[in-house]
């Protein structure tokens, strides 16, 4: 009998074609989008009219867990997208794009990473101090190149 290997979610850099596969699935995303509206104050009424403007980016956030392997090297890989390409002073690229894989439920969305926040606890190496164990807080925000409709949200 044939076992099956399990499903990990990974992020793919859009430029470098790297992948950074995670050890283990984050054990929860949370997923949120917000819209801006124009708030019209009309003298005498008791409440505003509010006028749709634009929506706000669609923001995915979890957490990841790193126990093996360069757990620093593996943060600073995540970091890293942070970061613009420079020659010299000057600004070369802005930083690199990422596909978020995550099973069927993000199929390879692309994303921005707006913030990485590395959290290394209570295991270290005793002669070198560096981490054996990092749980890092992602937070994507989709890119989308056109407007979405509420019917294709809804499919």
């Amino acid at each position: 009998m044939e076992s099956k290997q399990p499903v990990t979610a990974y992020l793919v850099d859009t430029v470098t074609r790297e992948r950074l596969a995670f050890q283990y699935n984050p054990n929860d995303i949370v997923d949120g989008k917000a819209t801006t509206y124009a708030t019209i104050v009309v003298p005498g009424m008791s409440h505003p009219r509010y006028q749709y403007v634009a929506g706000d980016a669609r923001k995915i956030s979890f957490t990841v867990s790193f126990y093996q392997g360069d757990v620093r090297k593996q943060v600073a890989w995540l970091q890293s997208l942070l970061y613009p390409a420079h020659d010299g002073t000057t600004l070369k690229t802005a930083p690199h794009a990422v596909l978020f894989f995550f099973g069927e439920l993000y199929p390879g969305i692309a994303c921005l990473v707006r913030e990485v926040r590395a959290h290394y606890s209570y295991l270290f190496d005793p002669e070198t101090l560096q981490p054996r164990r990092a749980d890092v807080e992602v937070t994507l925000e989709e890119l989308v190149d056109r407007s979405v409709s509420y019917r294709e949200v809804r499919r």
